[in-house]
């Protein structure tokens, strides 16, 4: 599964990486993800774990 989240200025790619591993997804462990200027898009295996974490994103 992959997910697109959005990028800010208050959410940044280093926020995110908090957020991922908040809920149990650690890259490059269990996931990846593709920075590009203004969004993440990260691909797991753990489709409920990224799917929680999009939401609450």
């Amino acid at each position: 599964m992959t997910v697109t989240f959005p990028l800010t200025e208050k959410r940044d790619a280093e926020a995110l990486l908090k957020h991922l591993t908040m809920h149990k997804l650690s890259c490059p462990g269990n996931c990846v993800v593709s920075l590009k200027a203004d969004v993440a898009q990260v691909s797991s295996s753990h489709t409920t774990a990224l799917g929680t974490a999009f939401t609450a994103w």
